[in-house]
């Protein structure tokens, strides 16, 4: 790959999630969050959870292939072998559970800079941002070698649905988390799990629209099931934005 090609690619799977990071934190008039905390959780989710995910997924996916598991036996290789089915199972369960988990870690890490539990939404999108940025970069390095034209539509498809679902599923979670703490520092019990069953939940069903082209092997669904997983993660979005908007008034 060419330096400017590199430049060209990093610049159109970063510059998106920045531009929605300045949003979500600018959504709040009082007691905005530190650019150094917002970005330091950024950069966790860029780093740390990318890591943490790819991990997670490789010891899911040799645990589901270890001999004598149900999965290497019978579960692929039933008749007529299917690879679809284990394309829906990667990307719908392993994928969300293993990905949302990872990138919860980056607000547990800035939990005692947590002062709302709007705050969580914030941070949590900063960690979805970070991790979305360089998956991006990841798939649009790819693109790139099937032409330029195919990099564009990747690139603008990603910036504008993988890049939001990824925000706003995590700053669910990270709400759940923010919750947890303030709470519990009142004496009061409350769990982020549900918040992080959500944030799966939304994440799944974004993979499962996108995945369904494949699945069925048509391009009108796979056309529907991208602007639905784009409807879904643009409106997940402006719900989270507008929610740090109104509990900021409060």
């Amino acid at each position: 790959m060419e330096l400017w090609e590199l430049a060209i690619v990093l610049v159109a799977a970063i510059a998106p999630s920045l531009i929605y990071l300045i949003w979500i934190r600018n959504s709040e008039t009082y007691n905005r969050e530190r650019w150094r905390y917002v970005l330091s959780v950024y950069l966790f989710g860029m780093v740390v959870s990318v890591l943490g995910a790819v991990l997670l997924e490789s010891l899911a996916i040799a645990a589901l292939y270890i001999p004598g598991s149900v999965f290497s036996e019978g579960f692929w290789s039933f008749e007529p072998y299917d690879p679809t089915l284990e394309i829906v199972f990667l990307s719908v369960v392993i994928a969300p559970l293993a990905e949302e988990w990872t990138k919860g870690w980056g607000v547990m890490a800035i939990r005692n800079k947590i002062r709302e539990p709007e705050d969580g939404f914030i941070y949590g999108a900063a960690a979805g941002l970070g991790f979305a940025a360089l998956e991006n970069v990841l798939y649009n390095s790819t693109a790139l070698v099937s032409g330029f034209d195919v990099f564009m539509a990747t690139a603008l498809v990603r910036a504008i649905s993988s890049t939001l679902l990824h925000a706003s599923a995590t700053a669910i979670f990270g709400y759940g988390i923010a919750r947890r703490y303030l709470f519990g520092a009142r004496g009061i019990k409350a769990s982020s799990l549900p918040y992080y069953l959500a944030a799966v939940l939304l994440h799944a069903v974004f993979n499962g629209f996108a995945v369904a082209g494949e699945v069925v092997e048509s391009e009108a669904v796979a056309l529907i099931g991208l602007l639905a997983a784009s409807i879904l993660a643009i409106g997940t979005f402006l719900w989270m934005r507008r929610s740090v908007r109104t509990m900021d008034g409060w």
